[in-house]
């Protein structure tokens, strides 16, 4: 898709990030990737990290600020215990449906902050 749209060469002003999955077996994505995870929080990532220069030169040639949305759930407050299990994230022993969740929305919140961060920082 990012490949796609770049290539048309239109203006970005807004990106929403919104796709999801919720409370599923577990399964892992074509990346090997805990699904709940892959979906809800590296997808968006990704396709953040592959269309932000456009982002950033659209505001440039427009004066307009763009904007990055990326959707969450009250769910962020039930992940599992100490947070994000970066190093179990595809523990399958493990695993809960709803904590997964959980984990997936916390990471698409600590990404939207960390972004605002960052771009602040670069004016």
């Amino acid at each position: 898709f990012a490949d796609k749209f770049l290539e048309m060469d239109l203006p970005l002003n807004i990106l929403i990030n919104n796709a999801g999955i919720m409370y599923c077996p577990f399964q892992l994505s074509e990346d090997g990737i805990e699904m709940q995870f892959a979906t809800n929080h590296v997808g968006h990532f990704y396709l953040t990290k592959l269309l932000l220069d456009k982002l950033k030169t659209t505001a440039e040639k427009t004066g307009i600020e763009g904007r990055i949305v990326n959707l969450s759930s009250e769910a962020h407050m039930t992940p599992y215990r100490g947070g994000i299990r970066f190093d179990k994230i595809n523990d399958k022993d493990f695993y809960n449906d709803k904590l997964a969740y959980g984990q997936s929305k916390l990471a698409n919140i600590l990404h939207a902050n960390e972004l605002a961060r960052r771009l602040k920082e670069e004016g």
